[in-house]
């Protein structure tokens, strides 16, 4: 095996945010629930939007910002519109996860390989998923696979370690490694 660690990776940086966030909970296992109310603000306790869901257990919930912080907290009402105590209030910082580090290739065979690449386990907020993207020209960028965070091949106390094989048939190819959670990706 071939192991190459000066191949052509791209060393630029995007956040992407998501279009869509969304939040899901569990069921009220009282049979008199009939819709749920999601409380979300941008201060604790002060909710400047109420979002009424019927029966549904999860809702997209209004355009957020990166970087700031968002409470949020459901309540179960019954038919006669009686609404219930409010959940624990959950607070959460609209952040995307940091990048991947020290990404190589190594070559099993002519075109066929792997992309290697590490992701620190202490890092906050954590990554839930890493996509591959492929260029054969530095401008065009596709999705060449994904791998969720719960993948990696191997870890130690500070590092899980991740693996991707890729063949192509292509001359020459170019590669980045997004890492993204719900609230985007860094690519």
């Amino acid at each position: 095996m071939l192991s190459v660690a000066a191949c052509p990776f791209i060393a630029s940086a995007a956040v992407i945010p998501s279009e869509v966030v969304s939040l899901e909970w569990n069921a009220n296992p009282e049979p008199n629930v009939v819709g749920y109310k999601v409380y979300f603000g941008t201060q604790s306790g002060d909710y400047s939007a109420v979002i009424d869901v019927a029966g549904a257990t999860q809702t997209e919930l209004p355009a957020v910002s990166l970087g700031t912080t968002y409470y949020l907290a459901v309540s179960a009402y019954n038919a006669a519109g009686e609404e219930g105590p409010r959940s624990s209030e959950l607070a959460v910082t609209a952040e995307v996860p940091s990048p991947v580090a020290d990404t190589s290739m190594s070559f099993d065979a002519p075109g066929q390989g792997q992309l290697q690449w590490r992701y620190p386990k202490s890092n906050v907020p954590a990554a839930d998923k890493f996509t591959i993207y492929a260029s054969e020209d530095l401008k065009t960028w596709q999705p060449a696979g994904s791998l969720p965070s719960s993948a990696a091949s191997s870890s130690d106390a500070d590092w899980l370690y991740f693996r991707f094989p890729y063949a192509s048939d292509k001359p020459r190819m170019f590669f980045r490694v997004g890492s993204s959670n719900a609230f985007g990706e860094f690519q």
